[in-house]
């Protein structure tokens, strides 16, 4: 029994805890206000937050919705008080929607003199600073600004919080640690466990202070642009379990030894560093390791067999590296692994060799080496796969049918190979990019693919593939379909205009569809690249495609449409190739009535049509993108599309190919630069003048006009094409002498003026000494090397008239040089007919001859060297 006694005491402690309690729960009311007058400063948009917050797995909401003024502040959302004082010492308001700017007069800073952690990461500060008035928290422990967009300087003053155990600051690309932040950060945050600086620009050699920081757990310091040499030292920290130094070009280093087995190193990323050398034999003694990611540097030499020893290990990258030989049997030992990078390297051997029969294993990279033999069975077992990348590694015989079974696949990459066989129906619905280019493959494409809700990205060129695209309309997620150089055919569906939200890249050149293309086009597509070269489209432009307004490359090569000129793309101000050769266009080009036509056309290809009239003078006036570039300004980049994937880019990444005639041979380049810049206009019906504004287009490669009717002088502003490396006039009309400016044009490699009108003396010095009689044949009147016929201009010297007459002859010229002729033939004859076949006029021809052929074999020597 209790006795009365004891039941009193009893109800004593009972309500002295609730008045504890109760009293500990009540926080002062003036931190109360300080963080309502804080909680004005912003506004709430989840824009601010939800992206950052998705990609790591965190819920984001608005925390401060639940503060209400007369309410007790220690049961806030995000708020955490200390039990006995009732003093705020914690705030989490990451992930809160926050944006608006953080002042230095803020109430926050001067009103909670114990707080100890403040997380204010995934928000959205607007670019403002960090002040130093954060010193202020002298008792802080844990401090997260991490992907709250702060910029400028990071205040010398958070180097005095010395309690510091977490410091993060990561994801602010615009901030910077200017000399002696760092170093003074590093050498007053003793304590420091977690150092995360990721994206934070420091521009400076590593510190060897790091090797103080002995309790570090935690090392990030990606994306800091650091130079120099990393010091060993830091892989051998006593407590060290992440390092992550990766995305610093300039930073160097080697793999270090791991003499014993007790580093607790769980997680190393190296990516796109410059750390080079061999993988030391001891990484076998890392038995912590669970992610070691280094592609994209400079390894090299043989992969150690002790590397099967990491049991622990989940994911393992090392990508694009320079590594040999065989990868180990001792890799099928790694049973946990998750994610396995090797492409882009010089591996040899048998993939089913290395292969690790691990049932977790969801991401598999092994293409881009030197492999053979067949498809590897072993694949057959790998049930988690999400994504398998087996391209450029010489795979033969068979596609096996059970490869379309495996049910998680959402990325497969099988592209150049020598597979064959046909392409089952896949099990998995979850596919996103399909890339099959460059096998054998033959047989009807499964329509049902098309079927595939978040079917992205489908690549089946170069291979064998025929049926109709009748079921193009179901696949609403679709951005890149390239089909190129198969046998597909029929008609394109009318729906192709009405994906307005996501198609990007439509390639379908090299098959057998026919029929004319949907004018459909709706308004707000999003199409960058139309390629449907090489089929039998008949019919006219459809006038819709003015809807797409970021195409950047528009080809109807080598088809059978029958239009004007599409004078409606120059609105297109991105379009940068525009090629209709080969088709049956025709009538004379418009002169343009738009402020800026074609602002951005660097190829434009118009050969092979019945255009008449003059030449476009109006579009040459303003081709801005062929004048004045200047290369050393540009990174060189090509006419592509790349799509984000998860690991790397694969069939994701795609680059334009063009098929044009270049320097006299028709050749197809599978990337095409953004600096390419070409015009061809040949084998029309183009007449009159060229125009002098076409030396305006300064910047471009190639210039065609051949074939055509184009009378009149070569103009000389041509001689401003100082980066042509080819140039073709040949097969008009053209009069007058080559211009002597010409010689300027100190990149040219192919030079053609044949079959023309031209007349008077060839310029000699730079590179015409490297074309041959073949650029000036067809011109009667035309003298001096190469052509065999070296009578001199009996004229005297006189300065070049650009505004000769425009006769197709000149008798001055040509009556001389047939007397010159006739003169030398009477002698010669009457000499071989009286006298039989003398000696000494063989030895004098043979002589001419041998001269020739010394003179012809000197020239095409140099053309070579060129």
């Amino acid at each position: 029994m209790v006795s009365n006694n004891q039941l009193f005491h009893l109800f004593l402690f009972l309500c002295f805890f609730q008045i504890t309690c109760l009293h500990a729960q009540l926080c002062t009311q003036e931190q109360s206000s300080a963080l309502l007058q804080f909680k004005q400063q912003f506004s709430f948009n989840k824009s601010a937050s939800y992206l950052h917050c998705d990609s790591v797995g965190i819920l984001s909401y608005p925390k401060m919705e639940s503060w209400k003024e007369g309410s007790d502040c220690c049961s806030w959302d995000g708020v955490e008080c200390d039990n006995n004082t009732s003093q705020v010492i914690g705030l989490d308001l990451s992930c809160s929607w926050l944006n608006g700017t953080i002042h230095p007069n803020s109430t926050i800073f001067y009103y909670f003199p114990h707080l100890q952690s403040l997380n204010l990461a995934f928000n959205h500060f607007g670019m403002s600073p960090i002040t130093s008035e954060f010193s202020r928290f002298t008792r802080l422990t844990h401090l997260n600004l991490s992907a709250s967009v702060f910029s400028g300087k990071v205040p010398i003053e958070v180097s005095f919080l010395k309690k510091l155990i977490s410091l993060d600051l990561s994801g602010n690309y615009d901030l910077r640690l200017e000399e002696p932040g760092f170093e003074l950060l590093v050498q007053n945050l003793t304590k420091v466990r977690e150092l995360n600086l990721g994206d934070v620009n420091i521009s400076s050699v590593v510190s060897n202070s790091l090797l103080n920081l002995t309790s570090l757990t935690l090392l990030d310091l990606s994306s800091c642009g650091l130079l120099g040499k990393f010091p060993d030292g830091v892989f051998h920290l006593p407590h060290l379990i992440e390092l992550h130094i990766s995305y610093n070009l300039a930073l160097t280093g080697y793999f270090p030894e791991f003499i014993n087995s007790s580093s607790p190193l769980q997680h190393l990323r190296l990516i796109s560093t410059n750390f080079s050398g061999e993988l030391p034999d001891s990484i076998g003694n890392l038995k912590s390791l669970k992610t070691l990611y280094a592609p994209f540097c400079k390894f090299y030499g043989s992969i150690p067999t002790s590397l099967g020893n990491l049991t622990e290990l989940t994911r393992l990258a090392i990508s694009y590296n320079n590594f040999t030989g065989m990868l180990p049997s001792s890799l099928s030992n790694l049973g946990n692994l998750v994610k396995l990078g090797v492409q882009y390297n010089n591996f040899e051997g048998k993939i089913a060799d290395f292969l690790p029969n691990a049932k977790s294993l969801s991401y598999l990279y092994v293409g881009s080496n030197n492999f053979s033999g067949p498809f590897p069975s072993l694949v057959a077992n790998l049930t988690s796969l999400v994504e398998l990348d087996l391209s450029n590694s010489q795979l033969t015989g068979p596609l096996p049918s059970w490869v379309f079974s495996l049910p998680a696949l959402c990325y497969f990459n099988l592209s150049n190979n020598k597979l064959t066989g046909h392409v089952k129906e896949f099990k998995s619905t979850d596919l996103i990019a399909i890339d099959l280019s460059n096998n054998s493959l033959y047989g009807r494409f499964p329509s049902s693919t098309f079927k595939l809700v978040n079917l992205t990205s489908l690549i089946l060129s170069s291979n064998n593939f025929s049926g109709e695209l009748d079921m193009l309309c179901h696949a609403v997620s679709l951005r890149l379909l390239v089909l190129s150089s198969n046998s597909f055919n029929g008609s394109i569906p009318q729906c192709l205009g009405n994906f307005s939200t996501y198609f990007s890249v439509l390639d379908l050149r090299k098959n057998n569809f026919s029929g004319t293309i949907p004018n459909t086009f709706v308004k707000g597509n999003s199409f960058e690249i139309i390629n449907l070269n090489g089929n039998g489209f008949e019919g006219t432009v459809p006038k819709s495609l003015v809807n797409c307004k970021m195409l950047r490359v528009v080809d109807l090569g080598c088809n059978k449409f029958s239009d004007k000129f599409p004078f409606w793309l120059e609105k297109l101000r991105w379009l940068q190739v525009l090629i209709l050769s080969s088709n049956k266009f025709h009538g004379p080009m418009p002169a343009s009535k738009a402020k800026f036509p074609f602002l951005n056309l660097r190829v434009m290809d118009l050969s092979d049509n019945y255009f008449t009239g003059p030449l476009p003078k109006t579009y040459f006036k303003n081709f801005n993108a062929m004048m004045n570039v200047i290369e050393a300004n540009f990174k060189l980049q090509y006419i592509e599309k790349s799509l984000v994937g998860s690991m790397y880019l694969y069939a994701y990444h795609y680059h334009d190919c063009l098929t044009m005639v270049i320097k006299g041979s028709t050749i197809e380049m599978a990337k095409v630069l953004t600096i390419f810049t070409v015009i061809d206009l040949s084998k029309n019906n183009f007449e009159g003048q060229i125009p002098q504004i076409i030396g305006k287009l300064n910047s471009i490669r190639g210039l065609n006009l051949s074939h055509n009717s184009l009378t009149g002088h070569i103009p000389t502003s041509l001689a401003n094409l100082t980066m042509l490396e080819w140039l073709d006039l040949s097969s008009n009309k053209l009069t007058g002498e080559i211009p002597r400016q010409l010689n300027n044009l100190k990149s040219l490699a192919v030079f053609n003026l044949s079959q023309n009108q031209l007349i008077g003396p060839i310029p000699q010095g730079n590179q015409f000494d490297t074309f041959l009689n073949d650029s000036y044949i067809g011109n009667l009147a035309l003298f001096g090397p190469p052509l065999s016929d070296t009578c001199s201009d009996p004229r005297p010297p006189q300065q070049e008239d650009d505004t000769n007459s425009s006769s197709g002859f000149n008798w001055y010229v040509i009556l001389p040089g047939y007397g010159c002729g006739l003169v030398w033939g009477l002698v010669m004859g009457y000499l071989m007919f009286s006298r039989g076949k003398p000696q000494w006029l063989v030895r004098i021809i043979e002589g001419e001859r041998n001269e020739s052929r010394k003179r012809f074999k000197k020239h095409a020597h140099r053309n070579r060297g060129r």
